[in-house]
């Protein structure tokens, strides 16, 4: 049987600083006050072998593992324990002559398992201690309680706890995990066999769908050589109608030839008389040039009179108001006149 040989705590529960526990050969015994830890050693040995149920430690949820810092202290980041088995009689099934088994729980809860300071899961680490047959939920640790919890057993509790003890239980475990795979293995089975069945089923659908396949690939074969028949005879019917069409429009080009000429020469008349019409517009426009000028001379001479017509009219205009105003104001002196007479 193994032996415990070292355990190491650091930041668990009331150990903030590492603290390094030996384990001798033999009998030892942990000594101490009330609230010294002595409970704290026997929780982080259950920690570090995987137990899960944190209440089972003393702590509501993971994280309360961890020290807290007390009233003055820094708390703790994380919670870490290590705890070194003796392998030199080769109880684990690995090389070395000592196992170190590491976890560590973080604040949000998480837990970190190791192996010689290798990550690995918890299962791996309950798997290579079930090898020396250390259990995390077993009776290797008797805790506070457990004799006067013994005590007050029924009989039938007690004899499942002794079987248990006895390693008897872990072989009804599996029997009934034997079996509950069995019944898992039987109804896949079944399910296996429905689903041959509508294999089988869906094979012969399949089969009747091949088969019609075939017949409409047959049928297809026919229908594509009598569409080449058809086609060969229609398109020799189309190259006669194409021979009649391409004589008609050698024709209709020949016609389109000679009227094209036609209108070719019409077109040079037509020509020939645009550009006789041309010079006569511009000896039209020669003559036209001289007497348009005359008239705009005469017109600009004219203009000018109006200007000085219409400022000799103002000039005068001016100068009746101005006779007017002087009639007006003569004409009351004379009223005036007139009175003082």
């Amino acid at each position: 049987m193994t032996t415990i040989k070292q355990l190491r705590l650091r930041g668990f529960k009331s150990f903030p600083k590492l603290v390094e526990i030996p384990f001798e050969n033999g009998y030892n015994c942990i000594i101490g006050s009330n609230g010294a830890g002595k409970s704290n050693v026997v929780d982080a040995i259950c920690f570090v072998l995987g137990k899960i149920s944190a209440k089972s430690l003393r702590a509501e949820k993971s994280a309360n593992l961890i020290y807290h810092g007390g009233k003055k202290g820094q708390p703790a980041k994380e919670a870490q324990v290590d705890i070194v088995f003796d392998n030199s009689k080769n109880d684990f099934p690995i090389k070395g002559n000592e196992l170190k088994v590491s976890r560590i729980v973080k604040q949000n809860g998480n837990s970190t398992y190791k192996l010689n300071d290798d990550v690995v899961t918890r299962q791996q680490v309950v798997d290579l201690l079930g090898q020396a047959k250390i259990d995390p939920d077993g009776h290797n640790i008797i805790l506070q309680g457990d004799i006067i919890h013994f005590m007050e057993m029924k009989p039938e509790e007690r004899r499942e706890l002794m079987e248990e003890i006895a390693g008897i239980s872990i072989y009804e475990d599996k029997k009934q995990k034997a079996m509950n795979e069995l019944e898992k293995v039987d109804s896949k089975l079944n399910e296996a066999s429905i689903i041959l069945t509508e294999r089988e089923t869906y094979m012969k659908e399949l089969k009747r769908e091949r088969d019609q396949a075939e017949k409409h690939n047959e049928i297809e074969s026919d229908i594509k050589s009598n569409k080449a028949t058809y086609l060969h005879l229609q398109i020799k019917d189309r190259e006669e109608k194409k021979d009649e069409i391409e004589k008609k429009i050698k024709e209709q080009t020949n016609e389109r030839d000679k009227h094209e000429s036609e209108i070719n020469e019409i077109k040079k008349y037509i020509a020939s008389k645009k550009n006789e019409l041309s010079g006569i517009n511009k000896e039209i426009e020669s003559k036209g040039e001289v007497e348009q000028k005359k008239i705009h001379v005469d017109i600009e001479k004219l203009k000018i009179d109006i200007v000085k017509n219409s400022t000799r009219l103002e000039t005068c205009n001016s100068e009746l108001e101005k006779i007017n105003a002087r009639k007006k104001q003569l004409e009351k002196s004379l009223d005036e006149r007139n009175k003082e007479l």
